[in-house]
């Protein structure tokens, strides 16, 4: 039985790059043999789809009410300068391009035959089995090629087709789209979710059962991690490490306000998402960072600070005390609430609403979290087998 996984690749997004390394790695494991398909990705360029952009106004009224306008000019002039970043530091972001694309090459076993979005319909393809996921392959807002997704290529080859931990990431469907899900919902034999709501989405607009299980890389054990991919580039050093998508102002005054409290020397690092330029803020900015360095910042942070699902996911599989900071006017908030209530931890959580809280504790528990993790491993393992039978 041979087996495709089809899911986002090379997309300079760390989370993205290691769940498929984990998808791989947690199947063959298992015993079958799996490898990802070398499968384009276009990069939808969310900040100018409508999709994206009028919840964005939406919530954000919601949110803020009378200072909803402040709030959206603040987001439009980001999203202005991130784009003039782009631009202007071109070769930086071409050279970690090639550290997504080199850990692909050398971590992933991947197909040796290159698929566009379209030449799955009509190339010949060696798998008897087809595995959608991880990651937010399911996200209307981040795609306009659900089909491929959700597997209609492969209705040709009469291959079995099932998802593994495939994420919608949003709280609900436009009505435009409720058929269209309906019919990829169908589409599959088998599903399974990373997100409690996903499962609710699944059942809501189909026929079909959803079960939820764990995303690949919490499958895929702290000593694995260190064994198999992580560069520990700072190991022996105290430090409180930050990952953010959004680019929160507060996140780094929080990250700094923790390393005072952890005290003996402790310092801030802070993972880079663009190449803007930093002030001489006090904390360490590091952007040429591949998956591997990614991983080992993480497994060797004395207090992890971040908006990010995978930061989430990794700081809970390695066991660092952390804290998750969201946007109460996101809508795709659901990926980290959904690991962190699964965990018990949703204390670990704090929204950024302008209220600047600290994190009641510094401390993690993570005794009882070890066993709830354990007992959805085993659950999420059966599912593999049992969805292959």
């Amino acid at each position: 039985m041979k087996i495709g996984i089809v899911t986002y690749v090379k997309c300079d997004n760390y989370g993205a790059e290691l769940q498929a390394y984990a998808m791989q790695y947690v199947y063959n494991k298992l015993g079958y043999d799996a490898e990802v398909l070398d499968l384009e990705k276009q990069n939808k360029d969310i900040s100018s789809s409508l999709s994206t952009i009028v919840p964005a106004i939406v919530n954000r009224f919601k949110t803020y009410g009378i200072n909803a306008p402040y709030k959206i000019l603040q987001l439009v002039w980001d999203v202005i300068q991130r784009k003039k970043a782009k631009r202007s530091f071109a070769a930086e972001i071409q050279k970690k391009h090639e550290l997504y694309i080199q850990f692909f090459n050398e971590k992933i076993k991947h197909s040796s035959k290159y698929y566009t979005l379209k030449n799955v319909y009509t190339e010949d393809m060696p798998y008897d089995v087809y595995v959608a996921g991880s990651d937010q392959i399911w996200n209307y807002m981040h795609t306009d090629y659900l089909d491929v997704y959700f597997l209609e290529f492969a209705n040709r080859f009469k291959a079995r087709k099932i998802a593994y931990a495939a994420s919608l990431s949003v709280p609900d469907l436009p009505a435009r789209l409720h058929a269209d899900y309906k019919r990829y919902f169908e589409n599959m034999d088998s599903i399974a979710v990373r997100e409690l709501n996903g499962k609710d989405i699944v059942e809501k607009y189909s026929n079909k059962k959803a079960t939820v299980v764990l995303d690949p890389t919490l499958l895929v054990r702290k000593q694995e991690w260190r064994q198999n991919v992580a560069n520990e580039i700072k190991k022996g050093e105290k430090y409180v490490l930050i990952y953010t998508l959004s680019g929160s102002k507060y996140i780094r005054n929080l990250a700094k306000s923790i390393a005072k409290q952890i005290g003996d020397g402790c310092k801030v690092v802070n993972i880079k998402s663009d190449f803007r330029p930093e002030k001489n803020d006090g904390i360490e900015h590091l952007y040429q960072i591949g998956p591997k360095e990614w991983v080992g910042l993480i497994m060797n942070a004395a207090y992890m600070v971040t908006d990010s699902f995978h930061g989430t996911a990794f700081s809970i599989n390695f066991n660092i005390p952390f804290t998750t900071l969201l946007n109460p006017s996101s809508n795709m908030n659901s990926r980290a609430l959904s690991i962190l209530e699964i965990t018990g931890l949703k204390n670990r959580l704090i929204y950024d609403d302008g209220s600047n809280q600290l994190p009641e504790s510094l401390n993690v528990d993570y005794a009882k979290v070890n066993s709830i993790i354990d007992d959805w491993r085993k659950k999420s393992v059966d599912y593999i087998h049992n969805s292959l039978k």
